[in-house]
């Protein structure tokens, strides 16, 4: 299990876990980073230096390799109507609040007058994460290798735990089935 990512504290944090919820579901799922401590993210990719990459994987006896990746951020200001009722009067009317004209009761007080409030427009903004994981079976043949590709958008977490948790989620249902 591989997190692609330049920042080593994030990349061992989403290995462990993605490969503890894999291990979870039955895999013998291993972050890459207790194997391969000083692996970095390939630049100037080349055939050769991918197959050295994938070489180096089936030496250490790995057949699977999952590999997952940020592949973006989408950040949005959305713009909502103020939704609901101000009091019980915008909710209920005027006939509810003074029985006048409910009964049509002639000693009631008269009906108050209906409230203007105008409803102000809400600007939201929303912050969606963008998250791939693609499974690889490193014994076939190079144009069999892809297993399955995941992608899924988190959009608003709470906190940067919960994208790791959920994303992890998603994987270990996904291959299980």
């Amino acid at each position: 299990m591989v997190s692609r990512t330049p920042q080593e504290d994030i990349r061992k944090s989403y290995e462990n876990e993605i490969s503890r919820k894999l291990r979870s579901k039955g895999f013998n799922a291993t972050a890459s980073h207790l194997v391969f401590p000083n692996l970095k993210p390939l630049r100037n990719k080349t055939v050769e230096r991918i197959a050295e990459t994938i070489a180096m994987f089936k030496d250490e006896g790995f057949d699977i390799l999952l590999l997952t990746s940020l592949r973006g951020v989408e950040e949005q200001e959305v713009l909502r109507r103020q939704e609901g009722y101000g009091s019980l009067l915008d909710y209920y009317g005027n006939k509810y609040i003074t029985l006048k004209g409910y009964y049509d009761d002639v000693n009631a007080p008269p009906k108050l007058e209906p409230l203007n409030k105008e409803l102000q427009p809400v600007t939201q903004k929303t912050v969606t994460f963008i998250l791939e994981a693609v499974t690889y079976n490193l014994s076939l043949p190079e144009e069999q290798r892809l297993l399955s590709v995941v992608t899924t958008e988190i959009t608003n977490p709470s906190t940067a735990s919960s994208v790791k948790k959920g994303f992890a989620k998603i994987i270990s249902e996904q291959l299980a089935q």
